[in-house]
C-alpha cells in the first residue's frame, strides 16, 4: 500500500479527516475533496488505485460514476461506495457496474480498514491480470479465472457488434443470459432495446403471438392488435431462452423472420419489416435434436453462426472460490451480515461438489450458507451439504435421504445418474419432490432424465 493513491469524496469534514488519518495511516498518499464534480477528470489524470466516496456528496452519484468511466474505458479503480440509505437493487445495481464494495454508514474505522484490504488483495493476488479479471461493461459483470471462459469473452467481444445470430449451449445454471446481455450490452445495439422470452414457458399458440404479435380479431379473446417480441426488439436483440423447446411449426416461422427479417401477425395480412439480432439458448444438446428430429437443421445452422458453449462449474473449479466471495459480499449487503468468507474446510466440501444446478445452485448454497453462519467465516455445517443435510432430508434413524449408496465410486455422470434415480425411487416417481433433494429445478431434472433417456 505505500505510495499507492486513494481518492476519498467525502463532504463531512470530521468523516473527511477520520477517513483521510485513517488511509495515510495505512501508508496511501490521500487526496480528500467535498464534493465529486470533477472526479472522472481526476480518475483520468491520477489513476488513483482506490476511490472511497460518500454517495450522498454534492455533485457525485456512485451509479453515474461508475457508468461514465465504463463509457469512456477509463480504467476503473477499486471502488468503494458508503451510503447512509440502504436499498438492495440498487447495491446490486453498483456491485454490477464494477463497485469493489457498498457500506451503510455509518461505518467504524475497522470495517473501512478491512474493505479496502480486501478490494486490494482481491487485485494483488492475482498472478495475471489478463487471465484472473473479470469482464466488465456496462450492467453485465461476467466473473470467471477459468482460461476457457476468458476465451468465450474475447470471443463474443469480437463477435458483439456483428448482426450474426448466436447459438449459446450450456447446463442450466450456467450463465447463458448473462452472455447475452453481455453480447447485447458490447454491441452497437446498447441502447436498444434488450427482450427477453423463454419458449418453453408458454404453450405453442401462445407463444406464436408472443414472438410475431397479432391482429385484433384474429383469435378468441384478441381484442385489440398487439406488436410481438420481434417488433419490441426492433433495431436491438432478442433473447430467445431454450429455443429447442419450441414446437416446429414456430420453428419455421421464426426461420423466415431470420431469413427475411419481416414477422407475420396472427391474422395479419401485411409483414412488417423488423431489424432483430437473435441470441437464442439450449441447455439440450443443439446438434443431437436435429439428429432426433427434434429441431430443424436449418434453423439450426441459421442460429448457429457464432456458437457459444459454456462449460460447467464442475470443468471450471477455480472459479467456485472468486464466485462464492461475490455472492457472500452480495448476500452480505442485501440481509445484512457480516459475513467474511469460507473456511479451507467449506471451499474443500465446495471444490468437492458436482454442481448439477452450476452457478445457480452455487449462488443458493451461499445464500443459505451467509444466513446461518453464526462466525464471520462459513464452515461446511452452514453449507448443509453432504452430511450436514437439512433434516427434512434425512430418516428417522438419521441416514441420509437418498440411502446409503456410494456415490463417490464411478465418474461424475455415472453419479449424477445413481442420484437421481434413487431420488425418483425414493419419491415414488414424483419429480417435484425429487428435485428439491437433489436441489435442482424441476426443469433441470427433466432434462437430465431425457438426458439419460
Amino acid at each position: 500500500m505505500p505510495g499507492q493513491r486513494l481518492f476519498l469524496i467525502v463532504e463531512n469534514p470530521k468523516e473527511r479527516m477520520t477517513y483521510t488519518s485513517l488511509f495515510e495511516g495505512m501508508g496511501f498518499m490521500v487526496d480528500a475533496v467535498p464534493e465529486g464534480s470533477g472526479a472522472l477528470g481526476y480518475l483520468r489524470s491520477q489513476k488513483p488505485q482506490v476511490v472511497v466516496a460518500d454517495d450522498g456528496t454534492p455533485g457525485f452519484s456512485a451509479l453515474d460514476f461508475l457508468k461514465q468511466a465504463a463509457d469512456a474505458d477509463t480504467v476503473l479503480p477499486k471502488t468503494i461506495i458508503l451510503t447512509s440509505e440502504p436499498v438492495m437493487d440498487y447495491a446490486v445495481s453498483l456491485i454490477q457496474h464494477g463497485a469493489m464494495d457498498y457500506l451503510i454508514k455509518p461505518v467504524d474505522s475497522r470495517q473501512l480498514e478491512l474493505s479496502v484490504k480486501k478490494s486490494l488483495a482481491a487485485t494483488l493476488s492475482a498472478p495475471s491480470a489478463e487471465k484472473e479479471k473479470s469482464v466488465t461493461h456496462k450492467a453485465v459483470s461476467i466473473i470467471t479465472k477459468d482460461p476457457k471462459m476468458h476465451n468465450l469473452l474475447k470471443l463474443a467481444a469480437r463477435v458483439a457488434d456483428s448482426s450474426a445470430s448466436v447459438l449459446i449451449q450450456g447446463e442450466s445454471g450456467t450463465g447463458k443470459e448473462l452472455f447475452a446481455r453481455f453480447l447485447h450490452e458490447k454491441s452497437a445495439r446498447h441502447n436498444q432495446p434488450f427482450i427477453a422470452i423463454n419458449c418453453a414457458a408458454l404453450p405453442e399458440n401462445l407463444l406464436e403471438s408472443e414472438l410475431f404479435g397479432h391482429e385484433k380479431g384474429a383469435f378468441t379473446g384478441a381484442l385489440a392488435k398487439k406488436a410481438g417480441k420481434f417488433e419490441l426488439a426492433d433495431k436491438g436483440t432478442l433473447f430467445l431462452d431454450e429455443i429447442t423447446e419450441m414446437q416446429f411449426h414456430l420453428q419455421s416461422k421464426l426461420l423466415r423472420v431470420l431469413q427475411e427479417k419481416v414477422v407475420d401477425r396472427v391474422g395479419g395480412t401485411q409483414p412488417v419489416d423488423v431489424d432483430v439480432r437473435v441470441i437464442a439458448t439450449t441447455n439440450r444438446d443443439a446438434k443431437a435434436a436435429v439428429e432426433n428430429q427434434e429441431f430443424r437443421e436449418d434453423l439450426f445452422y441459421r442460429l448457429n453462426t457464432i456458437p457459444l458453449i459454456i462449460p460447467p462449474l464442475r470443468e471450471r473449479i477455480r472459479d467456485i472460490r472468486l464466485l462464492s466471495d461475490f455472492f457472500i459480499q452480495k448476500y452480505c449487503r442485501i440481509d445484512a451480515r457480516s459475513v467474511k468468507g469460507l473456511t479451507d474446510q467449506a471451499l474443500a466440501v465446495l471444490h468437492n461438489h458436482a454442481f448439477p444446478g452450476n452457478v445457480r445452485e452455487l449462488e443458493n448454497i451461499i445464500h443459505r450458507a451467509v444466513l446461518l453462519a453464526e462466525t464471520e467465516m462459513i464452515t461446511p455445517s452452514d453449507l448443509l451439504m453432504d452430511d450436514d443435510a437439512p433434516p427434512a432430508l434425512l430418516d428417522e434413524t438419521g441416514a441420509e435421504s437418498l440411502g446409503d449408496e456410494d456415490f463417490t465410486a464411478g465418474s461424475l455422470k455415472e453419479m449424477e445418474h445413481k442420484m437421481i434415480f434413487r431420488a425418483l425411487d425414493q419419491t415414488e416417481g414424483n419429480r417435484t419432490h425429487a428435485a428439491k433433494i437433489l436441489g435442482i429445478s424441476v426443469r433441470t431434472l427433466r432434462n437430465k432424465l431425457n438426458e439419460y433417456k
